[in-house]
């Protein structure tokens, strides 16, 4: 299966868990709706029409931990721009129209993105932006001020790996058969992520997942047909 990688990162990054909406805290990774939209982004396709396009229900995504999982606290000074402000956002006279919303960022978050089941074109046009490192749209770790920094990795070929014990180096969901061999001194993160939205935006599917903050490769024993080999990567898709 036509796999491409690419690493993505900056200074800071956000992807908003949907419950935290006043003092927003982040995914430790992109979910792989985000990762879409970061595609769509690379690839120039307006907001309304990137699922579709990239077909949200065949595309697979991967997502590795390329260093260790560090937060910071922070607060955005906000501008409320409804009726606080006049027609160049200036804020009126007399009025408080800033409020500051705490949030967690993730801190120097660099992740490693593996991409599966695009059609032939778009991969190809996906792929000559990637190594030409240049996009249409800025990519960005969740928010608008959190630019991102994009590397190409390169275009492997994935096959599926035997059943059996093997470290995983992306982060793995947790599902029928899979079991995990935690370690002693290593943190680890087990949550529930939105997995599939659609284009109308609703999530078809949630799957819950483990890895390790440290980034370190994962030890798990899967069936057959969970985990994938990818060069020099093992890996499960989300």
């Amino acid at each position: 299966m036509r796999t491409l990688v690419f690493d993505i990162g900056g200074e800071y990054g956000l992807f908003k868990k949907p419950y935290s909406p006043m003092s927003p805290v982040s995914y430790p990774l992109p979910p792989p709706p985000a990762v879409l939209g970061m595609l769509g982004a690379l690839l120039g396709i307006g907001k309304d029409d990137y699922h579709r396009r990239l077909g949200w229900d065949r595309v697979r995504v991967a997502v590795a931990l390329r260093a260790p999982l560090r937060t910071v606290r922070a607060a955005l000074n906000l501008l409320q721009t409804k009726d606080g402000t006049d027609g160049y956002f200036r804020p009126r006279a007399g009025q408080n129209t800033h409020t500051q919303v705490p949030c967690v960022f993730l801190r120097e978050p660099r992740f490693r993105l593996l991409v599966a089941g695009l059609d032939r074109l778009l991969a190809d046009e996906l792929a000559e932006s990637l190594r030409d490192g240049y996009s249409r749209y800025t990519v960005t770790l969740g928010l608008a001020n959190c630019p991102a920094d994009l590397t190409w990795v390169g275009e492997w070929e994935t096959e599926e790996r035997a059943a059996g014990e093997h470290e995983v180096d992306t982060a793995v969901p947790l599902i029928d058969g899979v079991c995990v061999h935690y370690e002693d001194g290593r943190r680890y993160q087990r949550l529930r992520l939105p997995a599939v939205m659609d284009a109308s935006r609703v999530v078809r599917r949630y799957q819950e997942i483990v890895l390790a903050e440290d980034g370190r490769p994962v030890r798990v024993t899967a069936p057959q047909g969970v985990l994938h080999h990818a060069g020099t990567d093992c890996l499960a898709f989300l």
